[in-house]
């Protein structure tokens, strides 16, 4: 296994791969049942809307850990902890109601929402050199599950194929090796030849950043690779700091020579045509660039990122961040809150609603400007 050349980029890598909105319900009052005083004549109706409050989670029996994401644009994924187990429910965020659906005697360290299809990736880990992985429903019902010897994980869920799941499992000395799983056919399957750090193209194959070995870098070509061989590749970008997929689209960030101040994100189709681009001020921390979190919202076609009001070193910057919304479809950016802190955040399908907080404690109303707490804790 490869191990000098990972080190350097490996704390920037594992940052970046941790980052990776929804209208609040609205009910019409009902119609009068009053007859019209003049039934001849035609009248508006002025329909009174009944904006609903989310009621926050308490956690009465036990102790919040984390809220995972939505599973629909109502429901949330959240774990807690009570007398030595550990449970994952779902939390409808406007009636309160909750469903149990995975109970844990080991702690649970991650869990992923499937983008497309209603399935759960669950990590738990008892010991601090192995995992334990779920492939379940949204009832809770396992379809697969395997043991990974690992000191660290880092995965990539297929958007496609909820059944396909790479997974670089990291070791004490940082070498790693890159596991293929297949929960449908129940197999896992050694991948040789890859970068820890990847992306689903397609059902067969992966895009990788060509890291070269004993080579200290901050740039690199992204390559495309079959599963089949990966001894062969496609070279498709030049030179990129790092990139991401969601959605059918390739997402570049790039730190250029003629702008050093600033961050580039372009945004491509699957067949390399560029659909838009946009620059941020920049923040250098060590010897690189901070990426601030963000998220995409698949069904408006949206890339939501903070971005700092200037340039800046990460450590000394402290005026606060904006919540920029990038419209690849009307190629246009606008601003929806002025002072934000850089958090995780992710929006749920119908664009309105964020969770937003290192543990998605807080929600936030991108129509409304207003933020709630999500989760009541204990003092």
């Amino acid at each position: 296994m490869r191990k000098s050349a990972i080190f350097h980029i490996m704390i920037g890598f594992f940052l970046f791969f941790l980052l990776s909105g929804c209208s609040i319900s609205q009910a019409d009052a009902p119609p009068s049942n009053k007859p019209q005083k003049h039934p001849g004549e035609m009248r508006e109706k002025n329909e009174d809307v009944i904006i609903q409050q989310p009621k926050p989670l308490n956690v009465i029996s036990g102790s919040f850990e984390k809220v995972y994401g939505w599973m629909d644009s109502q429901t949330i994924l959240y774990s807690y902890v009570n007398e030595g187990k550990y449970y994952l429910s779902s939390y409808h965020i406007f009636s309160g109601n909750q469903e149990l659906i995975f109970t844990s005697d080991a702690p649970i360290m991650n869990v992923l929402i499937h983008k497309n299809t209603e399935k759960l990736f669950i990590h738990t880990s008892q010991y601090s050199h192995s995992a334990n992985l779920f492939f379940t429903d949204y009832k809770g019902n396992v379809e697969f599950s395997t043991e990974i010897d690992s000191y660290e994980l880092v995965y990539e869920w297929n958007e496609m194929n909820p059944s396909l799941m790479l997974l670089t499992a990291f070791f004490e000395d940082w070498s790693y090796q890159v596991k293929l799983i297949n929960s449908e056919s129940g197999t896992v399957e050694d991948i040789e030849n890859v970068q820890p750090f990847l992306k689903w193209y397609d059902n067969q194959q992966i895009l990788e950043q060509d890291w070269k070995e004993d080579e200290v870098a901050f740039f690199a070509p992204i390559l495309k690779k079959s599963l089949v061989s990966t001894t062969d590749s496609e070279k498709m970008f030049d030179q990129v700091f790092r990139f991401d997929t969601f959605n059918n689209h390739i997402m570049t960030i790039k730190v250029e020579e003629e702008n050093m101040e600033e961050i580039k994100y372009s945004f491509y189709d699957s067949k390399l045509k560029e659909i838009y681009h946009v620059a941020f001020p920049n923040l250098t921390q060590y010897s690189d660039w901070l990426i601030p979190y963000y998220t995409f919202n698949k069904k408006n076609e949206t890339f939501l990122t903070f971005a700092p009001k200037k340039h800046d070193t990460a450590d000394h910057y402290n005026e606060g961040f904006e919540l920029v919304s990038v419209d690849l479809k009307q190629h246009k950016k606008s601003v929806l809150f002025n002072d934000l802190e850089n958090k995780p955040i992710v929006c749920s399908e119908e664009g309105d609603l964020c969770l937003y907080g290192y543990q998605y404690e807080q929600l936030i109303n991108l129509k409304t400007g207003k933020q709630f707490p999500l989760v009541i804790t204990s003092s």
